[in-house]
């Protein structure tokens, strides 16, 4: 580690994959700028049952997508959000407050709304005065739970969430609009040439590639929505290959690859270059899951959405078809119909619906985030520095 770089704390965790992917993504953009730790406070510190609400995040928004609506609908209110942070407070402060303050370092970042307010009373009550920044990963209509007044510096991907931040009562002066950070590799893959982008992920180059995401927890119908491409592209004669990331459902995973199928079909699970996988599709079909759509809006892909988490995600569809970056088909038919069609009409028809996605993205999302973090420290140590001296 270089002693002569600030040290920067990213919290986050492991409840879906948006969190971990913007925490990564911020961790490659303060290469060389600053010493980036990852702190997964959530899932490896914090007391049952914190510590079991990544694993059930998953299951929950799948199976009980209506319990899920009313557990998000609870803390549609400020005031609910900050009597339950109280509560919490004391019952995983002393499971947590160790690791928090060891790793802290110089600047803390929250890509995660449960490690927000808690964390930030944690630091404050300990003496600890550290820059303490929120970086929101839903990018329209953002939980409250994410939008802490008292944080120094609240960082948005779009003006909406800058509007509901607001509301939320965020000091105006702390809140800025960034996109929401993908990793680098996203925005170089757009221009890359299709034929050889499946060339190196093993597929065959000339046949196009259809991507099916179901975020981190790979929930959402992805067999169904499997089963209605495969059978539209052999009903309509169009030559195909797909490719299903599953994520953490290591069952999916296992049912997909030993499934008999008319195309070939790759079932994959966590993959460790997700930027080449979506330089070599020609479409994707995805859940409205934040940094799926923003990694795909980065990488100029034209989307079909299957699905949404019912609360934070709802606005994440109006926001990709107002755009006309994609449409929303929950029905795996139509979807497979609608996939076809696209597929049948070719560049000319994918590369404008591809273009309007890319204008979309903040490629500079990482590297503002850096720079307004970063400003924000030397800003707090230059004046503690001058009340020092004084």
């Amino acid at each position: 580690m270089d002693a002569t770089l600030p040290s920067v704390c990213i919290l986050y965790a492991n409840s879906g994959g948006g969190h971990r992917s913007v925490a990564l993504s911020l961790a490659e953009a303060f290469a060389g700028q600053a010493e980036p730790t990852l702190l997964n406070l959530l899932d490896e510190y914090a007391p049952f049952p914190w510590n079991r609400l990544s694993g059930l995040y998953g299951p929950w928004t799948h199976h009980a997508p209506g319990l899920w609506r009313i557990a998000y609908r609870f803390g549609a209110s400020r005031r609910r959000v900050v009597l339950s942070e109280r509560a919490a407070y004391a019952w995983v402060r002393p499971h947590v407050v160790k690791a928090l303050l060891e790793s802290a370092g110089d600047l803390v970042i929250s890509v995660h709304p449960i490690q927000t307010g808690v964390a930030l009373r944690i630091l404050r009550d300990a003496g600890s005065q550290v820059p303490f920044v929120t970086m929101v990963t839903d990018p329209v209509v953002p939980p409250l739970a994410w939008l802490c007044p008292d944080v120094d510096l609240c960082l948005v991907a779009t003006e909406r969430a800058r509007a509901v931040a607001e509301c939320a009562g965020v000091p105006a002066n702390r809140l800025h609009v960034t996109g929401l950070p993908v990793r680098e590799s996203f925005s170089q893959v757009h221009s890359f040439p299709k034929t050889e982008a499946r060339r190196r992920v093993g597929l065959q180059p000339d046949i196009p590639l259809v991507l099916l995401a179901g975020g981190g927890a790979g929930i959402g119908p992805l067999t169904e929505l499997t089963q209605a491409l495969v059978a539209e592209f052999h009903a309509s004669g169009i030559k195909a290959q797909l490719a299903v990331l599953t994520g953490s459902n290591s069952a999916l995973r296992s049912s997909m690859q030993t499934a008999d199928w008319s195309l070939p079909v790759h079932a994959l699970g966590f993959v460790s270059d997700p930027a080449a996988w979506f330089s070599a599709a020609s479409l994707l079909l995805t859940k409205a899951g934040p940094s799926t759509l923003w990694e795909a809006a980065s990488a100029g892909l034209p989307m079909i959405l299957t699905g949404f988490i019912p609360g934070q995600e709802e606005s994440n569809v109006a926001w990709v078809e107002e755009a006309g970056a994609g449409v929303f088909a929950p029905r795996p038919q139509r979807a497979a119909a609608i996939a076809a069609q696209w597929l049948r009409g070719g560049p000319p028809v994918l590369d404008p619906i591809g273009a309007r996605a890319r204008a979309l993205a903040k490629p500079e999302a990482a590297k503002n985030v850096v720079k307004l973090a970063l400003s924000l420290l030397y800003r707090f140590q230059s004046e503690n520095h001058l009340a020092g001296a004084s």
